[in-house]
């Protein structure tokens, strides 16, 4: 009974492992990759780099717009993220703690956007954006992602206030404070893994956003980095590797980070939402 045991925590292991260095592999491949000249990367593309160069990442910041890429998709991530995490904090506490018959309704009208698919709003907003002058600006790619983000944000946060005692806020109204100092003061310093949960999900998805900057913007000098990257292939094709690579590398960096830092607090945040207590 016991050498079974063994044997099938050794498999589950194995298996872990396997899952782990698929997942992990690719993004090794690109990092060395990055290292490699163009020519290194035709003959060797899966050996080790001959010489640690980072020629590669010199050029990408001195030949192209990479700086100015960032710069827009930072700008309209974190934009969205204030906007996504205060309106969905705000609502989903609305819903769930402040008495209304039309709660329960709401909170499916919100969470039926889950289901509208990006692409059939792609023509409409194209033309209300063109009417209204807003095409090449950051309104257009702030606007669509804070409006695909709230379902999904608003019913993590709800998820979370329903295990929020009522006697908490009973007990605050009775010192004195109002709903905003209740939600402020007393509720919002409980949201801090949710907040974080939310924040992280939808960071994922607005840095690597392609479809609304490629539909919304032609103008370079709003393009995020997701599209910019289209700049490394040249005409007909052709494509210099070791900065294509490059770029793509430190494109990816902040979703690592993001990643690694922040994980704990998103496994807390989902189990806060899942648990009582």
């Amino acid at each position: 009974m016991l050498a079974k045991k063994k044997l099938s925590s050794s498999l589950l292991y194995i298996l872990v492992i396997a899952i782990l260095l698929v997942q992990i592999y690719p993004v090794v491949w690109l990092m060395l990759s990055s290292f490699k000249s163009s020519i290194e990367l035709t003959t060797q593309p899966f050996a080790m780099p001959s010489s640690w160069s980072f020629e590669n990442y010199a050029s990408v910041f001195r030949e192209s717009s990479l700086l100015l890429y960032i710069k827009n998709t930072a700008i309209v991530t974190f934009v969205c993220l204030a906007l996504i995490i205060f309106l969905s904090a705000t609502a989903g506490f609305a819903l769930v703690k402040m008495i209304n018959r039309l709660n329960s309704k709401l909170l499916l009208f919100f969470t039926i956007g889950i289901m509208i698919p990006i692409q059939v709003t792609l023509i409409p907003l194209f033309i209300m954006y063109k009417d209204y002058g807003l095409l090449n600006s950051y309104p257009a790619l702030i606007l669509p992602q804070v409006g695909f983000a709230l379902p999904l944000s608003i019913l993590i946060f709800t998820s979370f206030y329903r295990y929020v005692p009522g006697e908490l806020i009973e007990a605050a109204v009775i010192d004195g404070c109002n709903i905003y100092q209740v939600f402020f003061r007393i509720i919002s310093p409980l949201t801090i893994n949710t907040t974080i949960t939310v924040a992280s999900i939808n960071f994922i998805f607005i840095w690597n956003d392609f479809v609304f900057s490629n539909t919304f913007t032609n103008d370079k000098a709003y393009k995020t980095i997701a599209v910019g990257l289209q700049e490394f292939i040249g005409a007909f094709g052709a494509t210099d590797w070791g900065q294509t690579f490059a770029a793509i590398s430190i494109s990816i960096i902040p979703i690592i980070v993001t990643y690694l830092f922040l994980n704990k607090y998103v496994m807390a945040g989902v189990s806060d939402g899942a648990v009582k207590g």
